[in-house]
Formats: structure tokens, sequence, C-alpha cells
């Protein structure tokens, strides 16, 4: 775990600035067998330093994954192959790699005498940005038609479906439909059953809604049609407001069953 092979370099143009490789690698070793390509993205400002390159495809017939990922220092445009696991037999395993340049490129340095070493702490090893940004646009690619903008990625990670500007971790412009969506949110309020829970009276409560015109902790018309509303906390809102009205139900039910005790009371003294 951490041995790494540094094989080559590449000769980009433009200053460097025309660093974007495919790395596709390939093994097998007795039982074991896999394949994957990564994308090395380097530009001519980047820092020397090593940074593991994204996958685009995982070929492997095993549950536990792949033995190596591929590693690219954007600054020096050295790649580095490096064991991230150990699966199948312990015998000698040869992995074919292949390079491609997505840009111009005029050559590659391959050692004559790969240089080899352990990366210690595998966590320091930050991951390498495959892109600044990047879109899907779809469209009918007969017609002249303009296309749609239908997937945006950016730079910060954010992800928008019909939208080129994404607010969030995804923004999407339109309707969805899914069968099921799970959101987390907590804490959960079966607090509200507690002992020591505040109820506000109900005089209180009609006077809040009669000047407010929205419950308490809930947020008015005006601001959910500006900013949204966060689907787990509004349940979580909700819940909290249909548990303190059992609590309220419950209240009065004993209420109105004093009142009929002593209402019976009353009518067996008059006879």
């Amino acid at each position: 775990m951490g041995d790494f092979i540094e094989f080559a370099s590449a000769k980009p143009i433009a200053v460097g600035a025309s660093g974007y490789y495919e790395i596709s690698i390939a093994y097998t070793r007795n039982n074991i067998a896999a394949a994957a390509t990564h994308i090395a993205s380097s530009t001519h400002a980047n820092g020397a330093r090593w940074q593991e390159a994204g996958r685009v495809n995982n070929n492997t017939y095993t549950a536990g994954g792949v033995n190596f990922t591929v590693d690219h220092n954007p600054n020096t445009k050295a790649f580095r192959v490096r064991a991230i696991n150990t699966l199948g037999l312990d015998t000698e395993l040869n992995v074919l790699i292949k390079i491609r340049s997505i840009n111009f490129n005029m050559g590659y340095n391959k050692y004559a005498t790969p240089i080899t070493g352990n990366e210690p702490n595998p966590l320091s090893i930050k991951l390498l940005p495959m892109t600044y940004d990047w879109d899907l646009i779809v469209g009918n690619n007969y017609m002249s038609s303009e296309g749609n903008l239908a997937i945006k990625a950016t730079a910060n990670g954010y992800v928008g479906i019909g939208t080129p500007t994404p607010t969030e971790r995804l923004s999407v412009a339109g309707k969805i439909r899914a069968q099921e969506i799970k959101v987390e949110a907590g804490p959960w309020p079966d607090y509200v059953f507690e002992e020591n829970h505040p109820l506000i009276p109900l005089e209180e409560l009609e006077h809040f809604v009669k000047n407010n015109k929205h419950l308490p902790n809930i947020a008015p018309a005006k601001e959910a049609a500006q900013n949204g509303v966060a689907l787990g906390e509004l349940n979580r809102q909700l819940l909290q407001k249909i548990e303190e009205m059992t609590l309220y139900l419950i209240q009065q039910n004993k209420e109105i069953k004093e009142l009929k005790e002593e209402v019976c009371a009353l009518k067996k003294g008059e006879k």
C-alpha cells in the first residue's frame, strides 16, 4: 500500500498549458483483472505537487475495487502509478499503461530507470481537478436548432440541471419527478413529548397568528417565495407543529372530560 512507480513525463506545448491526458491502465494477476482510464489536467501555472487523477471508467472483476490509481504532477508533467489496494495473489504484477494526449503534446520522456518509493500518508495526495467546469449540451444534431444546456458542473463542485449558474450542490431549474426522496433532517422533534417542553398558551398563539399571519417558527409566505424552503427543515417544523397540536388536543380532551363530569354532578344535585 502506497508503493509508487514514476515512469514518464509529458511535453505539452503553449508553455505547458496544453497538458490534458488520458491515462489507461490494465492488469491481470491470477484471480484478479481490472482496467481503468484516468484524466489528468495541468496548466503552466500549477505548483509542483503530486495529485490523484480522476477516473472516468472502472472495469473491475472483483468487489474489492482496483489495486492502483494514477497520480500526476501538474508542474513537472510527470506520471506515476500508485498502489491503493492489495487484491489478488502475492505474485509479480505487470501493469500496462497507455498515455494519450487530448491536446497538443510534443512527446514523452520515458524513464530509463523508473523512480520508485512509498507514499506513507495516502490522505496527503489530494485530487487533481479534471476540468475547470463542464457543460452537457443536448439537442438534435441533425437539425440546426440551438442546443439545450442539460447539466452544468462548476469549479466549486456545484451542479446545475437546466441552469448555467447553480447556487447549491444541486440546482434544478424545473420540475423533479422521483419515486422517493430521502432528506436528512434533525433533530427529529420527539422532544415535544418531554415533560418540560413548553407549549405556547392558546391565547398567545391566537394573538401571534392574528398579527403575523403564520405559525411561530414557520417561514412566512413572502420569505418562502423569495428564498424557497428546505424540505428537511420544513418537514421537521411541520411535524413539531403536529405533535404540539396533539398535545393541545389531549389537554383539551381532559378539560372537556372534567367539564362533563362537573355537569353530570350538577345535574345529579338538582335531582
